[in-house]
């Protein structure tokens, strides 16, 4: 039976979730409902578990093994008591990430060019007591991920399902992207272009075809059967989709939560899990949050300031997501714990009652839980699409090394994207090109899925001949769609007719649409994100010295941050606004406006109160 979103603790509430650091080794149940208590009494609404490696203190035997009896008694245990307490309790589908196990069989193991792939995870749950690494699944044969799905379902997670709604989560992707490939792929790859794929190809049109080729495998064989058979087992999707060698947004259409990462990934990049949410009708836009603050160093090195970490500093990085998009705060975490031997995961932000922020949590989330539920309102304002540059993206290989970080490498990672300025007034949405088929153009307005979107900005320098052709003829109907150039044909595939599309859109008259007005003009860039709410807008403004936040933050960054005016004026659907943004030092800035009785309250956003002030302002 297909469950009821409503029923999920994350859609019913929006206090802060925390991933919880459950290291392979002892567990005991006065500690879990110790931890859980602790995490209700400082304002947390619910616990990712992810099981991860052993601590090094853990012995070999030491405590359950995964998936056995013990191991489902301590997860049964803990959903009961999240149940009772009031939190919710989502669950990694699986030990760290990505997918892996020493009991998934050979042939359901990831597959490189030449046979069998040879990463391996040598720092799962499985590490304290296996003699081999776990294998990696083989995320391109939706038959491998059915036999995973059904060996966790038949080994606890159809009864964890059953005791309380929940979430299986993904976790990026992490499978390596070089040379990966699946039983058939030449055999597809033939078929479809023609010529035998050559790995080492450095042309650049054939590593565009095998790109395209593999990111469909990834869709159809990975994301889409993830999400049904969540679905079919009784629970619900959070995903992170990023890493994946494929149209991350169009694989974010079918989950039910999508889930972005700040910092070790820009703010911005929040957009694409966000634009899937606002175009897919999904309420919830979910961020793995404050990851790697202050920089990443590999174990068992510890990170930059951890337990010296500042509430302000994070502030800077929850107000900058929630300028794109994000409802959903999930802390990157809280460690498993006892008194004897206090621990901390070695890439995150500390939290617990040993941390440097402990007795600013209480305010601190109910900060964060105040700003997701008024951004959860409603549907998302916004007066433009940009249609993902994919094509781009896969015609390029390796970043630069100074564009490089530990959470990208290549270019159709898609972190380096950016919003041309002067479309920022219009707060546009990215657009997959995998929704290209489901436009139309009804009664002068461009439609996608009988949702107004607007206008499709096409920005691409390559695009492919079925988007080509299907806007081609929606431009000769009329409908609102604008290229900044005239796009080339990647891949090894060229049609004849891709020269006459272009000729229809080079000489179309630009249509005219009297309603495409911006939505904000300030006198200076500033993210912002708005939520329509019937005759209510929501605009939550990041302070502008919070643009363009980059990993790693500055230590104390926060202090920085000096108080600032910007004059600007919101277009509601009708109206235009005068407003004078006044933002205080290092905070943010919430604006409500009411297209009726045209009252405009502006609050200035602190973490222990609120200071508002309300005035009217008539077009």
């Amino acid at each position: 039976m297909i469950p009821d979103f409503s029923t999920l603790p994350m859609a019913n509430s929006a206090k802060p979730y925390v991933r919880w650091w459950w290291f392979s080794g002892a567990l005991d149940y006065k500690e879990i409902e110790t931890q859980l208590s602790w995490l209700v009494s400082n304002g947390f609404g619910g616990v990712e578990i992810a099981w991860v490696y052993p601590y090094p203190e853990a012995g070999k035997e030491h405590g359950p093994k995964f998936l056995d009896e013990d191991f489902q008694a301590y997860v049964q245990f803990t959903l009961k008591q999240c149940k009772e307490k009031g939190l919710g309790c989502d669950l990694t589908f699986g030990t760290l990430w990505p997918f892996s196990g020493t009991f998934i069989p050979k042939k359901h193991t990831s597959k490189a060019r030449d046979g069998f792939s040879k990463q391996d995870v040598d720092r799962s749950w499985e590490a304290s007591y296996s003699h081999t690494h776990a294998k990696i699944l083989d995320h391109l044969d939706k038959s491998a991920f059915q036999w995973y799905s059904d060996y966790l379902s038949e080994h606890g997670f159809a009864d964890f399902v059953e005791t309380m709604p929940l979430a299986l989560f993904c976790d990026s992707w992490e499978v390596e992207p070089e040379d990966i490939s699946y039983g058939t792929f030449q055999r597809d790859f033939v078929s479809t272009y023609g010529y035998v794929y050559d790995f080492s190809t450095k042309d650049i049109n054939e590593r565009y075809d095998y790109r395209s080729l593999i990111s469909e495998r990834v869709l159809s064989d990975f994301y889409r059967p993830y999400a049904q058979n969540c679905k079919e087992m009784g629970a619900f999707s959070r995903v992170q989709c990023h890493g994946a060698p494929t149209d991350i947004l169009a694989a974010y259409a079918y989950v039910d939560i999508p889930e972005t990462e700040t910092l070790l990934f820009n703010p911005e990049f929040a957009l694409i899990a966000a634009s899937a949410a606002a175009l897919e009708h999904k309420p919830i836009v979910s961020s793995e949050s404050f990851t790697c603050l202050y920089g990443w160093v590999p174990s068992p090195a510890e990170p930059p300031h951890i337990k010296q970490e500042h509430i302000d500093d994070l502030r800077c990085v929850a107000d900058a997501q929630f300028a794109w998009g994000v409802n959903r705060v999930v802390w990157h975490g809280m460690p498993y714990n006892t008194k004897e031997k206090p621990r901390q995961f070695y890439a995150t932000v500390h939290v617990g009652p040993d941390g440097s922020i402990a007795s600013q949590l209480p305010q601190f989330n109910a900060y964060l839980e105040e700003v997701s539920e008024i951004l959860t309102r409603g549907e998302t304002f916004s007066n433009i699409s940009i249609l993902l540059p994919l094509e781009d993206q896969w015609m390029r290989d390796e970043l630069p090394p100074h564009l490089q970080k530990p959470s990208s490498k290549y270019w159709w990672e898609l972190q380096e994207l950016t919003i041309p300025l002067p479309l920022m007034q219009y707060r546009p949405l990215w657009f997959s090109p995998h929704w290209i088929d489901d436009l139309s153009y009804q009664d002068g307005q461009l439609l996608y899925k009988q949702k107004h979107i607007g206008a499709l900005y096409c920005m691409n320098e390559y695009m492919s001949f079925s988007s080509l052709k299907t806007l081609a003829g929606l431009c000769a109907k009329g409908a609102p769609i604008y290229f900044s150039r005239l796009p080339k044909e990647p891949g090894t595939q060229k049609h004849r007719a891709y020269n006459q599309y272009l000729s229809i859109i080079s000489t179309t008259p630009p249509a005219q649409t009297s309603y495409l007005r911006p939505i904000l003009k300030s006198s200076t860039p500033i993210d912002y994100w708005c939520r329509k709410d019937g005759e209510t807008y929501y605009v939550f403004f990041a302070h502008p010295e919070m643009r363009n936040l980059r990993y790693p933050l500055p230590y104390r960054y926060a202090q920085s941050i000096k108080p600032c005016t910007i004059e600007a004026v919101f277009h509601s659907e009708n109206y235009a606004y005068d407003l004078c943004l006044q933002f205080p030092r290092s905070e943010s800035l919430l604006v409500t406006i009411n297209d009726v009785s045209h009252e405009v309250t502006i609050r200035n956003l602190h973490i222990e109160d609120t200071t508002i002030d309300t005035h009217s302002i008539c077009d």
